[in-house]
């Protein structure tokens, strides 16, 4: 049982979005399923490169960078919040431009549309134009790799991500929450928040709080937001989530037995034989009675301890690079965790819209989080439109695009649509 138990914990503290879903792979799936994938499988690659052409048009490949930044090139608080206060004041003119105004208030009627709007998407911009000048510090916090980039498509890529991953959660105690499956702390942007919020107490101090992310509670979550409870098949592989298992178990055990052997965590995962020592695992010096010695057997003790020791010392010679290579790592991972801590420029400020953007992302409502990428796509587009930086500005160049398209792949694909429709009569 405790053998279990290990595996299991090993298996969900190594899961993460990215190994899931390469595992789910090996899942026995229906023809109907195969087809489906396939076809979303062969559409994303058409999208992707759509999205590219329509990304060069629309001049999102523009740096930010020079807005951001001074003279030298290093960070200027000064112009990341002039630049943020430029491109919220222009998309709150572009809206109030042609509304009525409502007398009671003598205020524009898009008025209530941008105040619950422009501060959260103000949060937003700051923390990914900010954390774009720090290249290879989201591996270094996070452990996973990404290419970081200071154009303006990598803004809109990391605000989709976001979007993706938002979910609808009931409270326990009632009311609803909006929050990110996968949690905060991850999230590009919001990832340094962990080691500049609270330096003194450690270089962990994140947004989320462990097992307590939507992912460990699905029973909580709603088919409210972008996350539902349908895709729950391909996120935990077939198998049922343990706060659900957990349910199906106490329903399947008489009373007696919930009374007398249950042994789960709060948050509904298995914690069986979790807490056996000191540190609330199992630990070396733990055994089960029926593994005690055995009072009947001639067992040289001071022969034991020798081999003990023994044994020790080969473990010892035998750790002794790879050991030694890694604690080498972890100390120099430690150390430049520090020194970004240290370095960080207007950290307070940083940490301040980090915790306001999950503050009142929380509390958006549906309507605003549905229009959130579609908000920043404009946002984005109006500024660039000023500056005549689109080529889709030029109607020439856009025209030559569409020539190109409407004469090689649109005419590829209406021959493709039209034969298979011959094929099918």
């Amino acid at each position: 049982m405790k053998e279990e138990s290990k595996t299991r914990r090993e298996l969900f503290f190594n899961d993460s979005e990215t190994n899931i879903i390469k595992k789910f792979e090996t899942y026995e799936k229906s023809l109907l399923w195969k087809k489906a994938e396939n076809y979303q499988k062969n559409l994303l690659c058409i999208q992707d490169i759509a999205d590219r052409l329509l990304g060069y048009m629309k001049g999102h490949q523009t740096s930010f960078r020079p807005k951001i930044t001074d003279e030298n090139g290093k960070f200027s608080q000064e112009k990341l919040s002039g630049f943020v206060e430029g491109l919220l004041s222009r998309w709150a003119a572009k809206q109030r431009e042609g509304t009525f105004t409502d007398p009671s208030t003598e205020e524009s009627m898009a008025e209530p549309y941008i105040r619950v709007r422009q501060e959260l998407y103000g949060s937003y911009l700051y923390v990914v134009m900010r954390c774009s000048l720090c290249k290879g510090d989201y591996a270094l916090v996070t452990g996973r790799e990404m290419e970081v980039r200071t154009d303006f498509a990598f803004l809109l890529e990391q605000a989709k991500r976001l979007w993706q991953n938002w979910c609808v959660m009931e409270k326990p105690e009632g009311g609803k929450r909006n929050e990110l499956f996968w949690g905060y702390d991850d999230q590009f942007g919001l990832h340094l928040y962990r080691v500049l919020s609270c330096p003194e107490a450690g270089y962990n101090n994140g947004l989320d709080l462990v097992g307590r992310l939507p992912v460990d509670r699905p029973a909580f979550l709603t088919d409210e937001g972008n996350v539902k409870r349908n895709r729950f098949k391909s996120i935990y592989l077939n198998r049922r989530p343990w706060s659900l298992a957990k349910k199906a178990e106490e329903a399947a055990q008489p009373e007696e037995d919930i009374a007398g052997d249950s042994c789960e965590g709060e948050d509904g995962y298995d914690t069986e034989d979790s807490y056996d020592g000191e540190d609330g695992y199992d630990t070396e010096d733990s055994y089960d009675e029926e593994d005690d010695y055995d009072i009947e057997d001639d067992y040289d003790i001071e022969y034991a301890y020798d081999e003990e020791d023994d044994y020790r010392d080969d473990m010892y010679e035998y750790r002794d690079d790879a050991w030694y290579e890694a604690e080498a790592r972890e100390v120099q991972k430690q150390v430049d965790i520090e020194y970004l801590a240290l370095s960080f420029e207007s950290s307070g400020e940083y940490v301040r819209h980090c915790r306001r953007f999950v503050e009142l992302f929380q509390q958006a409502g549906q309507d605003v989080l549905r229009g959130f990428c579609e908000d920043l796509e404009e946002i984005v587009a109006l500024y660039l439109a000023e500056q005549d930086i689109p080529p889709v500005m030029d109607t020439d160049k856009a025209l030559d695009v569409y020539s190109g398209i409407y004469d090689g792949p649109y005419r590829q694909a209406e021959r493709y649509s039209r034969g298979i429709g011959w094929k099918n009569l």
